[in-house]
């Protein structure tokens, strides 16, 4: 399965959007609201006309690097 990362145009659009891919498809959310998603489950946005951008390189970046260097916790 290849995937691709996302953000979502709106809000509303993450909403609906992550509703949408959860019920039909497979998503997963990394930090800075960047969404893994199938390829092919693309479409499922598309046909519901909710409103989507691909990441780009550099948001997939600081994203991962997000999960594998958490800021330090503030005691």
């Amino acid at each position: 399965m290849q995937t691709v990362y996302i953000k979502f145009l709106s809000e509303e659009d993450r909403t609906r959007g992550f509703y949408e891919l959860a019920r039909r498809s497979r998503i997963a959310s990394i930090p800075g609201e960047v969404y893994q998603v199938a390829r092919d489950a693309l479409k499922i946005l598309e046909d519901l006309h909710i409103g989507y951008r691909r990441a780009s390189d550099d948001e997939v970046k600081i994203a991962h690097d997000q999960i594998r260097n958490p800021a330090p916790s503030v005691l």
